[in-house]
């Protein structure tokens, strides 16, 4: 079982990618999905430190949201990934959609990104519908249903707020990446967009709240999204403050919902921030959620093989 997490290429997700990859802790059953969104020497060093541990991922070949796609000059250009066995050929079924963008060299797994049922409908009956490994879809049962055996479900497991302050009223949710411990015989992986969610701004949006969002497993195997908010959220000033504000209820939350395999080495970081009293930048604190996450769902798929109990 594959577990796919799709990335946007921001800076920070990029970095604590890079950092598990460089530090052997990225499971091999998770396959970084990574839609470049700027030409940047962060993806360029993440892809190489990809290639350099042997990792299997994949990078979209027509990305679709930001700039990157239109220009085909790079100032950090990425290397040839066609004749690596452990890379995924991907590309998102978009009017700018190619049969080269799927081409495969010995070993490797080719994944088409559908959003779309019409698109996915005229390519049906076409070669790379029956050629591509798997096929990336929203877990709608008539896109499922088209894909077939091959239907790889790309969950939005994130739920959406209007505003950041608005998940006080939700602090705890389910948190759904395609139902990862009920595995179907036939399909061979999963993803999701993790914690970022599906929806992309090219530019981050001020906030009056922080929020830290969680996940963690509980002891029937499902997993959930425990949100902390700020409380001083009448004004945009005091990041530094509103920050402490929401990790001082993820260190009171933590001891007794964040056992077993929920206390990885990026929660234990984050904790350290609220002993130290150091505020590190959002960016950070966005990083080692994401690798929290990573490290989790790796621990989860090397369980589930061994029918390990999540909080032992």
């Amino acid at each position: 079982m594959r577990y796919f997490p799709y990335l946007r290429g921001r800076m920070y997700d990029l970095r604590g990618l890079k950092a598990l990859v460089t530090n052997g802790e990225l499971a091999p059953q998770i396959v970084p999905l990574i839609e470049p969104v700027r030409d940047s020497r962060e993806l360029q060093q993440t892809v190489t430190a990809l290639i350099t541990a042997q990792h299997p991922f994949s990078v979209v070949a027509n990305p679709q949201v930001s700039v990157y796609g239109l220009n085909s000059e790079k100032l950090y250009p990425l290397p040839d990934f066609s004749q690596l066995p452990f890379y995924y050929p991907s590309a998102i079924l978009a009017p700018d959609f190619s049969h080269d963008f799927l081409q495969t060299s010995p070993g490797q797994r080719s994944l088409l990104i559908a959003p779309n049922y019409e698109l996915l409908r005229a390519y049906a009956a076409t070669n790379v519908f029956q050629q591509v490994s798997g096929i990336l879809v929203p877990d709608e049962a008539r896109l499922r249903r088209l894909a077939g055996t091959k239907a790889l479900t790309l969950t939005d497991p994130m739920p959406f707020v209007g505003r950041v302050e608005d998940y006080a009223s939700l602090p705890d949710a389910f948190f759904a990446p395609a139902n990862w411990w009920q595995t179907i015989p036939e399909r061979w992986g999963f993803g999701d967009y993790g914690i970022s969610g599906s929806f992309y701004f090219d530019k981050g949006m001020p906030s009056r709240a922080i929020a830290i969002h969680l996940v963690y497993v509980t002891a029937d195997g499902s997993l959930r999204v425990h949100h902390f908010v700020s409380d001083s959220n009448a004004t945009m000033s005091g990041q530094k403050q509103k920050f402490f504000e929401a990790l001082a209820k993820l260190a009171v939350w933590a001891p007794e919902h964040l056992r077993g395999l929920n206390q990885t080495p990026a929660l234990s970081a984050l904790l350290a921030y609220h002993t130290q009293q150091k505020f590190p930048g959002l960016g950070i604190v966005k990083q080692l959620s994401l690798m929290h996450h990573w490290q989790l769902m790796g621990r989860l798929l090397t369980s589930a093989r061994h029918e390990v109990n999540p909080l032992g």
